[in-house]
């Protein structure tokens, strides 16, 4: 159905069904421009409201440039060859029109009817006979044109018929989510009436104008059999904003390296903007065969006529004469936007003008091209005289003799660029391994090579290349000056505290240095090892050049993040201990009141199960842990926060501290033994010493007991105030723990805690808690049943596809916020942490369901009644048989 969970307000507005499901509304008369007045001989419906159109246009393209790369994918997807986009110098005059015209499958009335069905494309079923695998999924790009202008006009021509319709999004109005019947009137025209609907927004580009014109009016009765010209009017103060020499960049980012496709702007064909790349080699056919080996030489260098120009070429015994070229580029062909269009790299083989390998880069030359060359390499071959060899209708070459010794020579052209390719890589030597003698001679998969393609990349603006790096956007000038001066990259692998929650390695291009993460989990576990630094400093390396390797292998940097950032999970489950329940983490809190470490652990423990980041740190002069909580941003700030935490026990370390009591009641901390100045300067110093995002505002210290508990007057109170201190006793943290999952808490609420600076106002703060009345139980079956649902589906599960889910499953009587979701998740993860993981953001089952209500049930045992009953009753015996969800 389209986008049937983008909006539950208007979902009946994205999926239209037939013609007849739309109410006639009110007419849409053709544009003033086409001239022309007889009656209108079909019309086509369409149901819209302002909410949607603003949604798929403003809310999808951020930037007005961004319309003109939609409008030239739906180019794409009916199969244009060639794109022409005219605009005027003055954008604000008032007749100032934009045109994008292509000579692609067009449209007649049904085509016209299907264009207006938002939120559902049937290019797919329909476009049979495009060679293309169609872009656009849902229909929407049109509504880009929203962006731009008031008024969208279509010229069509198909089956001999020229057609004009336009949609008037100023008929559009009423309230957002209102939905509008409108009926737009379709004119068929002749063919001078076309051509003048045209001319009259096209005149003032005088002889520009003319490749567009005579390519769809030639003087030859031969004309186009389909065409396309979306034609903006009306335009809107975005459009005014346009700058041409950014929009010629656009459109030179957006189009591939590819003789099959062409873009014009204002009559001049746009070069795309990978010719323009650094070019390391190139090979000219007819001319450069002297680089193959002699035994790949086996034609004879000769010259052929081609649009009246003589150009070099080589005959080949067999398969007759060829003539082209062949580059390799600094880096890869296959990335950004263009690769949607079409590809860029690989073997193009063309007979008379026909591209026959359309979408096979390889053209079957080799079993084992080296990916990493390939994606670099861009050749166009020429061999007209193949032509009785073209499979009909699949534009293809039969397998032949002829064609067996077509590919055996682009194969050696191609392995002379691997060899080009290898040399480089050879010479560019890893420092980090040879000035330390650690390898004298490197093998080629230790050169910079990959890296040094990799940081290009970063430095020409490829932010997700950018973020895989781990580089700032400020790091740019730095990677292109050292990029400009071919200098080492690699000089060391420097181990320093990042951040626990940051990945396990990053490039510093201002050190040339991979620095490995100290405060990692898997680190930090692993460092104090004897013999272990230089072995965690190789595993850094290795990870930081499997990145440079999946990226050079053309593998696309968002799936290289998403894989290391599995790989990154992965190794902190490896050091992580068993996840335990509230009630369980409670206990450990009671139960570790006399030993330091084991204190220091159930801390993190608590604040990890309440929602909270936690980097477990120690040791003398530095805080036990730093935790900290994304929140995001909300209004013109971000609720976001961080914390540093102390533990202090009744064990031997402690007593000294709190002045050696000897009581059967647990200890107290003594106020002028706390050391509260000491934690504010650890907490006032985290941020720069361990790179820290979130600079912590609080600090927290747990103990037994504290002396002057109770006494309003009592010195604690007034140096923890002084020192934006949080006193908080283990049981009044253990009752906090224990109630978080069953009054739906979050570290938003709890951070009111930390305005209390004495102990009863910290346990004031968890008696209040406690004295809620239990929030209405939890729609609990509901998101189990989701989850088990969502089980197998390869996207990640995230808190609002399972909000999203309710509300539609419940129709609307369930409707939650993020927030309550996020609470109500965060408590099942912390009475079930075995059988649901939940990270703050992805949601995902680790057990059967069975497994899983048995773990929610076994830990509300342990709660008392008054606490859990209303959570008891909301937990299934048993639950939903239907399937997993659709991938």
């Amino acid at each position: 159905m389209g986008f049937e969970a983008a909006s539950d307000k208007g979902a009946e507005q994205l999926t239209l069904g037939g013609t007849d499901a739309v109410e006639s509304g009110p007419q849409v008369a053709v544009a003033d421009f086409v001239g022309v007045t007889r009656d209108a001989s079909a019309v086509v419906p369409v149901r819209i409201s302002l909410e949607i159109i603003e949604r798929f246009s403003e809310g999808l393209y951020s930037s007005p440039n961004k319309t003109f790369e939609e409008l030239v994918s739906n180019s794409y997807d009916a199969g244009a060859k060639r794109v022409w986009v005219h605009m005027p110098a003055d954008l604000e005059a008032p007749h100032a029109s934009i045109l994008v015209i292509d000579d692609g499958l067009s449209m007649d009335v049904s085509g016209l009817q299907d264009l207006w069905r938002i939120g559902k494309s049937r290019k797919r079923e329909t476009d049979k006979t495009s060679p293309r695998v169609p872009i656009g999924k849902f229909g929407i790009g049109k509504l880009a044109t929203y962006v731009l202008a008031e008024e969208l006009t279509y010229i069509t021509l198909k089956d001999g018929a020229y057609r004009a319709v336009t949609m008037d999004y100023k008929k559009v109005q009423g309230d957002m989510s209102d939905p509008h019947n409108l009926s737009l009137l379709v004119l068929e025209l002749t063919k001078e009436e076309a051509k003048e609907a045209l001319l009259t927004n096209l005149r003032d580009y005088g002889a520009n104008m003319r490749p567009v014109i005579e390519a769809l009016f030639p003087a030859s009765e031969e004309g186009p059999e389909h065409w396309t010209a979306a034609v903006m009017t009306r335009l809107k103060k975005p459009a005014h904003n346009i700058r041409q020499g950014r929009l010629r960049w656009v459109l030179s980012t957006s189009i591939p390296l590819n003789p099959s496709f062409k873009l014009y702007y204002n009559g001049d064909e746009i070069e795309a903007s990978k010719a323009q790349g650094k070019e390391r080699w190139r090979f000219t056919i007819g001319e450069s065969e002297s680089e193959l080996p002699r035994d790949r030489q086996i034609g004879e260098a000769i010259r052929v006529e081609i649009d009246g120009e003589m150009v070099p070429a080589y005959r080949l015994p067999k398969a007759g004469a060829v003539w082209g070229y062949a580059q390799l580029f600094e880096d890869g062909l296959q990335k950004g936007k263009s690769e949607l269009i079409a590809r860029s790299h690989g073997f193009f083989v063309r007979v008379r003008q026909r591209l026959i390998n359309l979408d096979d880069a390889s053209f079957n030359v080799g079993p084992e091209l080296h990916h990493g060359t390939l994606t670099r390499f861009h050749m166009v071959i020429n061999a007209d005289d193949l032509d009785g060899l073209v499979a009909s209708p699949r534009e293809s070459l039969q397998d032949s003799p002829e064609v067996l010794e077509l590919r055996q020579y682009m194969l050696a052209v191609f392995n002379k660029a691997r060899s080009v390719t290898k040399k480089s890589d050879d010479a560019d030597a890893m420092p980090v391994l040879t000035k330390q003698g650690r390898i004298s001679n490197p093998p080629p998969g230790l050169t910079q090579g990959p890296l040094r393609r990799m940081v290009r990349r970063a430095s020409q603006g490829d932010a997700a290349v950018r973020e895989v790096l781990g580089m700032d956007l400020s790091d740019e000038p730095e990677a292109q000056t050292l990029i400009a001066e071919n200098d080492d990259l690699l000089e060391k692998v420097i181990v320093e505290p990042v951040g626990d929650d940051r990945r396990l390695v990053k490039y510093d291009v201002n050190r040339r240095a991979a620095i490995l993460n100290q405060t990692h989990p898997f680190v930090s576990n692993y460092i104090d090892q004897p013999g272990m630094q230089e072995a965690l400093q190789l595993l850094g390396l290795t990870e930081l050049l499997t990145q440079a390797y999946m990226i050079d292998e053309s593998i696309e940097a968002e799936v290289v993040n998403r894989i290391m950032k599995r790989r990154d999970a992965f190794l902190r489950d490896l050091v992580k201990r068993h996840p335990n329940s509230a009630p369980v983490v409670a206990r450990q809190l009671r139960d570790s009141s006399s030993n330091e470490t084991e204190l220091e652990d159930a801390v993190a423990d608590a604040l990890e199960i309440m929602g909270y980041s936690v980097q477990r740190i120690g040791g003398n002069g530095r805080p036990d842990g730093i935790a900290t909580v994304r929140l995001g941003r909300r209004g013109n700030g971000s609720e976001s926060y961080a914390l540093t935490y102390d533990a202090k026990s009744s064990g031997k370390e402690a007593r000294q501290v709190m002045g050696g009591e000897a009581s059967p009641k647990p200890p107290k901390i003594q106020a002028g033994t706390a050391r509260t100045s000491i934690l504010r300067v650890h907490r006032e110093k985290a941020t720069k010493t361990f790179n820290l995002d979130v600079k912590p505002s609080y600090t927290l210290i747990v103990a037994p007991g504290f002396q002057g508990d109770g006494d309003e007057d009592a010195l604690i109170g007034a140096i923890c105030k002084n020192d934006g201190v949080t006193p908080i006793t283990i049981t009044d943290l253990a009752r906090l723990v224990e109630l978080f999952p069953l009054r739906r808490l979050s570290p938003l609420i709890l951070r009111d805690l930390f305005k209390h600076h004495t102990p009863e106002g910290s346990r004031a703060f968890v008696d209040a808690i406690e004295a809620q009345p239990a929030p209405q139980a939890p729609p609990v079956t509901e998101v189990i049943n989701l989850l088990v649902r969502y089980s197998e589906r390869r996207t990640p599960v995230r808190v609002d596809t399972i909000m999203t889910a309710i509300y539609e499953r419940t129709d609307g009587a369930i409707d939650l916020t993020p927030e309550e979701l996020t609470a109500i998740i965060r408590g099942l993860a912390a009475l079930a942490p075995s059988s649901i993981f939940f990270d703050g953001q992805l949601i995902a089952l680790n057990a059967t369901p069975k497994a899983l209500l048995q773990e929610l049930n076994s830990t509300l045992r342990d709660y008392p009644a008054r606490l859990a009953d209303a959570y008891k009753a909301a937990v299934p015996t048993d639950l939903e048989t239907e399937g997993p969800a659709t991938p």
